[in-house]
């Protein structure tokens, strides 16, 4: 895994020394959220990743590569109702790496590799499906992301499926951020649904369908930290983004496009 450190910077550092949780709350551990997280945001922050493992491996037949596979949540969920393909996780990270195999123990046809997402340690075209959620918006630059897109492209098998995630720069949450708060909004954490497709085009992707997700008019409970229980004690935006995305978002096409992270599955020209 030659120069994970110098690829990754302090992203590297963050994930091997991350302790906090434990194997009874793995979501608290995947998003190091405080100890005191309230269960209502843990139900929603569930829920929110059910749905990202249906969008992400519904259909996954053969062999699929989860690149980018954290501590395994996606794998477990994935696996939950079905066993036939055959999982490959890959992260940078052997913390990581470590409590995914650990709680995958006694599942059949999953294994393990350490590796970077944008040189990837696989032959060309031996996988049907590759899976990469909350990958490219860790990544240090564009260059990054454009070897990470080319390197799925060139693992998958012809007419492969690629399932893979960013942050939307033009929601209204980003342009709050941006336009009153001041905050930098850069790819390629950030870039916008028309660039995003660009980018997946140009590296011999054809867009099939998206899934967005968070609606909430402001970022919610982990950024109001100690003032939510006076201005939204209820969470009252979870629940409208909730809405949002299970009620309006799969019978509105368009309302996909609108929200703060988006999902989009391609297929391999």
């Amino acid at each position: 895994m030659g120069g994970v450190e110098s690829l990754y910077k302090d992203e590297h550092s963050f994930w091997e020394d991350l302790r906090k949780g434990g194997d009874e709350v793995e979501l608290k551990y995947a998003r190091d959220l405080p100890d005191d997280t309230p269960d209502f945001i843990l139900k929603m922050l569930i829920r929110f990743e059910d749905d990202v493992t249906r969008f992400c491996f519904d259909g996954a037949q053969g062999r699929v590569l989860d690149a980018g596979c954290g501590n395994g949540n996606l794998l477990m969920r994935s696996r939950r109702d079905s066993s036939v393909f055959t999982y490959v996780g890959l992260d940078f990270s052997r913390n990581m790496l470590d409590r995914a195999a650990a709680r995958s123990k006694g599942l059949d046809g999953a294994y393990f590799y350490q590796g970077c997402v944008n040189k990837l340690p696989f032959k060309s075209e031996i996988f049907d499906r590759v899976v990469s959620s909350g990958v490219l918006t860790c990544l240090s630059s564009v260059e990054e992301a454009r070897e990470a897109l080319s390197e799925y492209n060139r693992v998958l098998k012809t007419q492969g499926v690629l399932v893979v995630d960013f942050f939307n720069k033009t929601s209204h949450f980003t342009r709050l951020r941006e336009r009153v708060l001041g905050e930098r909004i850069a790819p390629p954490e950030y870039t916008t649904p028309e660039k995003f497709k660009s980018d997946l085009e140009g590296a011999g992707f054809e867009v099939l369908e998206c899934r967005g997700f968070d609606y909430k008019p402001y970022q919610g409970y982990l950024f109001m930290s100690r003032w939510r229980p006076i201005i939204d004690p209820a969470f009252v935006q979870e629940r409208l983004s909730r809405i949002i995305e299970s009620k309006v978002a799969p019978k509105v096409p368009s309302v996909n496009l609108l929200g703060y992270r988006i999902y989009l599955k391609c297929r391999k020209l």
